[in-house]
């Protein structure tokens, strides 16, 4: 009885290990498409956060130059690492992790100008519209809202002066900053998934293939 279960244990132990193997000789043939897919997605979600900001601020702000720059880099770099990472590259896996940590960087940055700048627009303007305001009071929060202003895109200000119309986001600058910062997370999420799960099975190959090499 005892050598009959030592037997079958035996039998699945050796299941396993053909089975894992198996797993491993199929990569040879199989690209990472896992890898490919979260990295595109990841791609998809940085372009949503980036539309966001540039409907956010004004286009003649320095800042939106920078923004563009950075999202044409994410996209014909991240396009090339995917490509390269669905072919089990180590590199192309680690290039997925430091675009997903560029987009985790990005959440810092517009999202928290553009709420910073919406907050401090919105307040002045509400005291702009109170009676009884002294005139130092009145011309320090017109100051201030012209500083803001300089941010903020017209569909933001505009709302302010009774005439806004945006049929895809919100006029609140708060609204806008925390889409932002959710598309750029998942954005980062996927990224580092994608590249962290490129370099496992980079390894796991690499070293399958070593090992084939090594018995040759």
């Amino acid at each position: 009885m005892i050598n009959e279960q030592e037997k079958k244990a035996t039998i699945s132990k050796m299941s396993d290990l053909e089975y894992a193997k198996n797993d491993v000789e199929m990569m040879r043939y199989r690209s990472n498409g896992l890898s490919n897919k979260l990295g595109l997605l990841g791609m998809a979600f940085s372009t949503l956060g980036m539309f966001i900001c540039l409907n956010s601020l004004k286009p003649m702000n320095a800042q939106i130059l920078l923004i563009v720059m950075v999202n044409i880099v994410i996209l014909l770099g991240g396009f090339l690492a995917c490509e390269r990472a669905k072919a089990y590259s180590f590199k192309g896996s680690i290039a997925l992790i430091v675009f997903g940590g560029i987009c985790a960087a990005r959440i810092f940055y517009v999202p928290i100008i553009l709420m910073t700048q919406y907050n401090i627009y919105a307040s002045n303007y509400e005291i702009t519209q109170k009676e009884g305001v002294s005139a130092a009071e009145l011309a320090d929060a017109q100051a201030k809202m012209k500083d803001a202003g300089y941010y903020l895109d017209d569909t933001i200000t505009s709302y302010f002066g009774g005439s806004y119309a945006n049929a895809f986001l919100s006029h609140s600058g708060n609204v806008r900053g925390v889409f932002a910062i959710i598309c750029f997370a998942i954005a980062a999420a996927a990224f580092i998934a994608g590249g962290v799960l490129g370099m496992m099975r980079s390894r796991k190959l690499s070293t399958y293939l070593d090992s084939i090499k090594a018995k040759d």
